[in-house]
């Protein structure tokens, strides 16, 4: 009975360890296969000449670049519930920084916020949609700087802030009826992680700044 007992326990820790290593293999053909897209779309916009259409491309592989990312750091890590937000969000803004030459981006997060992947995601997501349009709508035509922070607030949250220095908000701006879709996307992905979104007029510049619970959310 005892030999059956631990046979069966052999049995199923080399079924756990095959599993983890398939959950492994999985992030890392997942994130190669969004690389080559990523890059793709980077490559396909700058052999585009309508500027509409090649911001659009960039756009679009910066976020998929940023969803990537996640999933090399579940791959190096082993770790498949849980990212650590602050190293995950440094390294997106990272790959923003390289894709563009003319913005300096600068990231302060405080490390050890470790949270659920899929909410980890979803919130630098909604930083890259706050970098981008502070990169294309603060400074039309300057070299342009952009400060990304992470901290806790209080025991169950977590504040972002998103800082440029450039030509400011419109007189008339209201997030509330914005068309934009990198507008739309901040109001669509601070409802679904339950964050407050706040816009504060700053000489020079804008900061926006989302309280988020690390307990709510998707």
């Amino acid at each position: 009975m005892a030999i059956e007992r631990q046979r069966m326990e052999v049995n199923l820790r080399q079924a756990l360890d095959r599993q983890h290593l398939l959950l492994r293999e999985a992030n890392h053909r997942v994130n190669n296969s969004l690389q080559i897209v990523a890059a793709m779309l980077h490559l396909q916009s700058s052999h585009t000449e309508n500027s509409d259409v090649r911001n659009e491309l960039r756009e679009a592989g910066t976020r998929i670049a940023a969803v990537a990312r996640a999933h090399q750091k579940l791959y190096i890590s082993g770790q498949i519930e849980t990212l650590d937000l602050g190293a995950y969000l440094t390294d997106v803004c990272k790959d923003i920084n390289a894709s563009i030459s003319t913005c300096d981006i600068n990231v302060s997060a405080e490390q050890g916020i470790v949270i659920p992947t899929d909410r980890a995601i979803t919130i630098v997501l909604l930083v890259n949609e706050l970098v981008t349009n502070a990169i294309k709508h603060a400074y039309p035509q300057a070299h342009c700087r952009v400060w990304v922070t992470l901290s806790r607030k209080a025991e169950r949250g977590i504040l972002i802030s998103v800082r440029d220095e450039g030509i400011g908000l419109p007189a008339d701006f209201d997030v509330k009826s914005g068309r934009r879709l990198g507008m739309r996307l901040v109001k669509a992905f601070t409802e679904q992680l339950r964050g407050e979104l706040q816009i504060m007029r700053r000489e020079p510049g804008t900061e926006l700044a989302v309280t988020i619970p690390t307990n709510g959310g998707p």
